[in-house]
């Protein structure tokens, strides 16, 4: 309310010169009785039976608002100021926490003492009763508006705060938290629905009776949750053991009063928020401003949860195979890693077994592919048959699995599993007067002879099949370390002069994106082999033994001269998109690689130089940083940039940055991934584009891989990003179709 208002509540009190006075007078007269009013006042609110559990640890400031209070009532100076105070009152009560029915019992009890009092004076004074009757009339309908202003306000600033929380579990406490502060409750629980049941998930600020429950369920019709998902309507109970919603074992656990928030997402139900009293007395009845922000607050966790539930799908999913309904390819690295840490811990053996089907091409081609299809589900349902309880198989791809066998004591054990796989798979397949048959050829290695990370440990028993296929099929073989390594390197090395020759190497290209107009500004070239045998591949199959030998010299010039005239051919039509490119270490190393740069771009007249940005890995440029930098330099006078790619994973110094000399750098997808979750990553990109701002550098984030993190990334500054949310890599044809 502002001062003018408050003239206008002062015209209507009407107080008088004589009637002033005499209030004036009375307020002499109360002086030195004020401290003994106050304290009337304090122990008549503490011996109300209603308001005793409100006040618990709340009314050591009344005191001294009270004192301050009944001074300026008989002052006889009804100003502005007078009535501004009576708002701050108000403010005061709500930021202390005292509820508003507390308030409201304050000025009425005040307002009785203090008319005692007056009526006691002797000689008894003109008493102006009803102008005093009027002031606190006033007073009090100030001080009870302020009260709902200002809770109202900080409902807001809590709801507002809750859209800074962007994991589920912090979400819901906080969100918890208000719940309880709104109504002056306990603590709360989040029920979520699990087909037709009710079963009690996160807890906060409740007693461990009631946590106890987290493994109970119940029927989603029962109690008061079940009433609320019944009517999609919160429902309050406030004498809970006496209620017809009243369930024994949370009568047991002391549950004196509920508030059931239902949970609604787009296909129905999700759960329930139930906040709960157990020491605290609950009020009669809520007032209707909480249930406003109660229901927005639900509304709000709803969303959030059925985001996290929709992710949650989505990630299963992701990790499983739709065709076997086993585990795929992406669950697989976590479940070996797991296996290793048991194994490691109860001194075992864990095992990879993995398993290429043999004669499975001739069935799909011959038979179909609904044959085919059929083959694979009864091959995954036989090995899953004969696998021990707590082995896990996997699809790893087309017609190869992985059988991950735990707990093994004996090298004999191993093997007797692994003969009864290969036996397993063995069959006829038959259709119409057709019959083929089926086998397998199996690679096995096992922890901890054969140490490293789960990749690598796949990748070995990967080796071993290779080798019981070309053995002849129909057997297995055991990984022999570092000669069968050697061995695959020697025949990838020799596939590679061939990809060479017959050129069968290819660029992708993955979009680079403006973050604020969502609209291509460039694209990553990136290399894949088109293997006759093995199709498409990406780098992680070849790149590691490509770098190292000297076929890495001729094909970084192709990709160099392959790239470029790409990125003139966007130019020449009108697509003036920068165009990054990967530089392998070897490349660096070349005396004249400036001048080959400078030869290249005169050969593509149409192309802008300005556009073009060569990536150096950032281990790579620490090596030299002399050479590098004027390696750099030599180039940019041409007209092209450099970028710093994987920034944020080695040790690169701010000093590094600038002595290179880079226009930009890439911040590795390792630090985006993690920031939906991670506050320490969030601020470490914050911290990194921040730096990148002051200097003036382009920062490109790698590896965003939803809209979340997007926004995130936005938000922090970050202008480019790149990532499977926006493409995957893509042929450039295609690239042009999606971004045209």
């Amino acid at each position: 309310m502002d001062f003018l208002a408050n003239r206008q509540f002062q015209c209507l009190v009407h107080v008088g010169a004589a009637e002033t006075s005499a209030l004036r007078e009375i307020g002499v007269v109360l002086a030195p009785a004020i401290p003994s009013i106050v304290q009337t006042f304090y122990n008549e609110l503490l011996a109300e039976a209603d308001l005793a559990p409100f006040l618990d640890g709340k009314l050591w400031a009344l005191p001294g608002i009270y004192a301050r209070w009944i001074t300026g009532l008989f002052s006889g100076e009804y100003s502005d100021s007078f009535w501004k105070e009576q708002r701050l009152i108000g403010v005061r009560h709500a930021q202390i926490g005292i509820p508003h029915p507390v308030l409201l019992a304050g000025f009425s009890r005040i307002r009785g003492i203090l008319t005692d009092r007056i009526c006691t004076l002797s000689p008894a004074p003109s008493i102006p009763l009803r102008a005093m009757n009027k002031i606190l009339d006033v007073c009090q309908y100030l001080a009870g508006g302020a009260y709902v202003r200002e809770t109202e306000h900080a409902a807001v600033k809590s709801l507002r705060g809750l859209t800074q929380h962007f994991s589920p579990q912090e979400f819901f406490q906080e969100s918890a938290r208000l719940a309880c502060r709104l109504v002056g409750a306990d603590g709360a629980a989040l029920v979520l629905r699990e087909d037709q049941f009710l079963r009690y998930t996160f807890f906060e600020g409740l007693p461990e009776a009631y946590r106890q429950l987290g493994s109970h369920q119940f029927p989603a019709s029962e109690g008061t949750a079940g009433a609320a998902l019944a009517g999609k309507e919160p429902i309050y109970v406030p004498d809970y053991p006496n209620s017809r919603y009243a369930m024994p074992v949370f009568v047991t656990a002391g549950l004196r009063a509920s508030l059931a928030l239902p949970l609604l997402g787009p296909d129905g139900a999700l759960g329930v928020l139930a906040v709960s009293w157990f020491d605290t007395l609950a009020p009669e009845r809520l007032p209707e401003d909480q249930w406003d922000y109660l229901r927005l607050l639900g509304d709000m966790l709803s969303g959030i949860l059925y985001r996290s539930q929709l992710e949650s799908r989505l990630e299963s999913l992701a990790t499983l195979d739709t065709l076997t309904g086993l585990p795929n390819r992406r669950a697989l690295p976590e479940r070996v890693a797991g296996a290793m840490a048991r194994a490691a811990r109860h001194d075992s053996l864990m095992c990879l077994v993995f398993i290429d089907l043999d004669g499975f091409k001739p069935i799909n081609d011959r038979l179909g592919h609904a044959m085919g299809d059929a083959t694979l589900k009864a091959v995954a349902d036989s090995l899953s048959s004969v696998i021990r309880s707590g082995d896990t198989i996997a699809r790893y791809a087309g017609d190869e699995f992985i059988v991950v066998l735990e707990e093994a004591g004996y090298m004999a054990e191993i093997e007797a599993v692994t003969d009864r796989l290969l036996r397993t798979v063995r069959r006829e397949v038959v259709r119409d007067d057709i019959s083929l048959s089926l086998s397998a050829s199996i690679g096995v290695t096992v922890y901890p002879f054969d140490d490293g990370p789960a990749e690598a440990l796949i990748h070995h028993a990967d080796l071993a099949m290779y080798r019981a296929k070309q053995g002849g099929g129909d057997t297995w073989r055991l990984y022999e370390g570092e000669a069968e390594a050697q061995d695959e390197q020697r025949a990838l090395l020799g596939d590679l002069r061939q990809a060479v020759e017959r050129g069968e190497f290819c660029l992708y290209w993955q979009p680079i994106v403006d973050l604020t107009t969502r609209q291509i500004t460039g694209a990553e070239a990136l290399l894949r082999w088109q293997h006759p045998e093995r199709g498409l591949l990406a780098p992680a199959a070849f790149l590691d033994v490509l770098e190292n030998c000297p076929l890495i010299r001729p094909v970084g010039h192709w990709i160099l001269e392959t790239a470029l005239r790409q990125a003139e051919q966007w130019h020449r039509s009108g697509r003036a998109w920068d165009v990054h490119i990967n530089l392998a270490a070897a490349q660096l190393e070349e005396v004249d690689f400036a001048r080959h740069i400078g030869e290249l771009l005169s050969q593509f007249p149409d192309l802008h130089s300005n556009a073009i940005w060569l990536e150096i890995v950032e281990r790579v440029a620490l090596e030299d940083v002399a050479a590098v930098a004027f390696m750099i330099r030599s180039c940019r006078n041409l007209g092209v940039h450099f970028t710093l790619d994987d920034f944020g994973t080695g040790a690169a110094a701010i000093q590094y940055l600038v002595e290179l000399e880079c226009s930009g750098f890439k911040v590795d997808k390792s630090l985006v991934s993690p920031m939906r979750n991670s506050a320490k990553h969030h601020t470490l990109v914050r911290t990194l584009v921040d730096m990148a701002q002051s200097l003036s550098i382009k920062v490109v984030a790698e590896g965003v891989e939803d809209a979340e993190t997007a926004e995130q990334l936005r938000a922090l500054g970050v202008t480019y990003a790149q990532g499977f949310h926006f493409s995957k890599p893509v042929a450039a044809e295609e690239l042009e179709r999606l971004f045209t």
